[in-house]
């Protein structure tokens, strides 16, 4: 397998563990021999990102693709012959969302694909067209099998396929890794507790449709208690190296208060403050503070009409907590609780205080 020499600028690293070390040979393999690679296992494991990982260290483009119930023949055809042309490698996630019958006929594509790789064809027939043929082409597909909705592969499929399954991998190894990439000398300690956190949140707290903790918001936690690390030694100049422990257990205490406590619900933030006083042993949760922002959204509230009532209150800045850190923001509750209302005040508030006009669509 030969360095593709695509230019991919410098990317954030996958922590390496024995879990892709094996993921990586297995892919290796299947390329060398001119088959596709199968990772397949639970969701968080990191399936898509050791694909795109492996890529990146071997020089490849990775066109990822997100599967679902619209994708027919033609759409996949039309992939296909992209990724023949150029000589990317495309990762399907969650390939089995495919319809059976579009499994079936997407097969034929892939083994004509397959065919010409290990034939050393110059170009092969697809969708009724003559298609150039790069040798450095590479077909992905990602599973997560047992969820509702997915489909079974093809047994013709399966056999143009290496699998390799991703079980969970080793968090605290990998939280370890990330936190001294971050700058946190403490990490060994640190890791060890926040991962227990989190395996004691997902055990121990009610089960809802919007709770994640998984891997995904683990990373998330790591990477913003390393910018909450650096913004409390810019302000605090005259520290000494003794303390440097005692101010990452606090900054890490307030980056999963500020990560955890805005997605709980009622009945859940009693049991949070039992399990961090577990694991952070005379630590307490930590609320928003922002005394401008605070002053600004009482003064809007009387303009408004609104009771400014103080959990309501926290929860607007636990809101704006939220969007410095996150693309995408759900706010979920039942009818006539102040969603709507909180989004809009937030936004009046900021505009106050920093002077900038946001604007707000209703779809």
């Amino acid at each position: 397998i030969f360095y593709g020499f695509e230019y991919l600028g410098i990317g954030e690293r996958l922590v390496q563990t024995p879990l892709t070390d094996r993921c990586y040979l297995t892919l290796t393999q299947a390329l060398r021999f001119g088959m596709g690679g199968n990772p397949f296992g639970p969701a968080g494991t990191g399936k898509t990102e050791s694909v795109k990982a492996l890529g990146s260290q071997l020089g490849r483009f990775v066109v990822v693709m997100n599967c679902d119930e619209t994708f027919d023949f033609g759409a996949m055809g039309r992939i296909f012959c992209g990724l023949c042309q150029v000589g990317a490698w495309g990762c399907f996630d969650e390939f089995n969302r495919l319809e059976e019958r579009i499994l079936s006929a997407v097969s034929q594509q892939i083994l004509s694909i397959q065919r010409g790789l290990i034939e050393r064809q110059s170009s092969i027939e697809l969708l009724g067209r003559s298609i150039q043929l790069h040798e450095n082409v590479g077909i992905f597909v990602t599973m997560n099998p047992g969820y509702a909705g997915r489909s079974n592969l093809p047994d013709n499929l399966k056999t143009l396929f290496r699998s390799v399954a991703m079980v969970v991998p080793d968090r605290k190894l990998i939280a370890q890794v990330m936190l001294y990439s971050q700058g946190i000398v403490s990490a060994e300690m640190l890791s060890g507790k926040v991962v227990d956190l989190f395996l004691r949140c997902e055990s121990q707290m009610s089960k809802q449709s919007h709770y994640d903790f998984g891997l995904r918001a683990l990373k998330t936690l790591l990477v913003s208690a390393g910018g909450l690390k650096r913004r409390t030694l810019e302000a605090e100049q005259d520290f000494i190296g003794e303390n440097l422990s005692e101010i990452e257990t606090e900054v890490m205490v307030q980056g999963v208060c500020n990560n955890v406590i805005p997605k709980l619900v009622a009945e859940d933030s009693l049991k949070f403050t039992t399990i961090l006083e577990q694991v952070f042993p005379g630590s307490q949760v930590c609320k928003m503070e922002d005394e401008k922002l605070k002053k600004e959204l009482h003064a809007i509230c009387q303009t408004e009409n609104l009771c400014p009532n103080g959990n309501w209150i926290q929860k607007i800045l636990q809101l704006k907590q939220v969007t410095e850190m996150r693309h995408g923001i759900m706010l979920v509750g039942p009818t006539g609780v102040g969603k709507s209302s909180a989004i809009k005040v937030l936004l009046q508030g900021l505009e106050n205080t920093e002077g900038t006009k946001g604007e707000l669509y209703v779809i």
